[in-house]
Formats: C-alpha cells, sequence, structure tokens
C-alpha cells in the first residue's frame, strides 16, 4: 500500500469517527427521535467509498457513475478521494463494479455513553 493511500485510509476512518461522534453529540435520543417517512431508509444501507488514485482527478465522473448505481450521495470529499452516502441493500453490491472505486465499506455505527453515565 503506497504511503498516500494509506494515509487517504487512515484520513478516511478519522473522518467517519469525528462526523459519527458529532452526529451522535447532537442527535436527539430515545422517543424524541421521529422518522417521518419510517419505511424509506429501512432498507438502505450508509457507505463510504473510496476512489483509487488513478481515479482521483475524475472524482466528478465517478460520483455520477456511483449515483447511476443507485447511491444517493451525501458528500463527495475530493481532496481525500471519498464518496459517503447510501444505497438500497440489493444494490450494494453494484457499487464496487464501477471503475475507479477502490473500496466500498457499510458505515458502522459508534454508540457513546452519555457524559454523565458510569462508563467512559
Amino acid at each position: 500500500m503506497s504511503n498516500t493511500r494509506w494515509l487517504r485510509q487512515l484520513t478516511h476512518w478519522l473522518l467517519v469517527v469525528i462526523v459519527t461522534v458529532g452526529v451522535l453529540g447532537c442527535w436527539p435520543s430515545g422517543s424524541d427521535a421521529v422518522n417521518a417517512n419510517p419505511g424509506d431508509d429501512m432498507d438502505k444501507v450508509k457507505v463510504n467509498i473510496t476512489i483509487d488514485d488513478a481515479h482521483l482527478e475524475q472524482i466528478d465522473q465517478v460520483t455520477e457513475a456511483l449515483k447511476s448505481a443507485g447511491l444517493e450521495v451525501e458528500q463527495t470529499l475530493s481532496t481525500l478521494g471519498i464518496v459517503t452516502g447510501s444505497i438500497a441493500s440489493d444494490k450494494l453490491s453494484s457499487l464496487s463494479e464501477v471503475a475507479g472505486v477502490d473500496s466500498v465499506e457499510s458505515d458502522k455505527p459508534i454508540q457513546l455513553s452519555p457524559p454523565d453515565s458510569d462508563v467512559q
């Protein structure tokens, strides 16, 4: 693995952790959380896609191809070579077939204990 790719993967995971912690820190808990359309997202999978080094300059075209494969793009992080979004679980395997995609990883939620809990 090249140094650039290793650094991008590390940055990718740090970004995932930071975004997840940020979302959990301000997300309503318990009965306060309401999904207006509970059936809409039930079969969707959140994913983080890493673009290979050879296609970094064409990330916009790769993102369009990912959209055509069914991805609902949340963010395109051009500098890092990462695209985030969600896709129907039955279309997940089609993302890795898109030219320029290095890896597709399901977003794994992280649950942190509240600040006032015994476990820290």
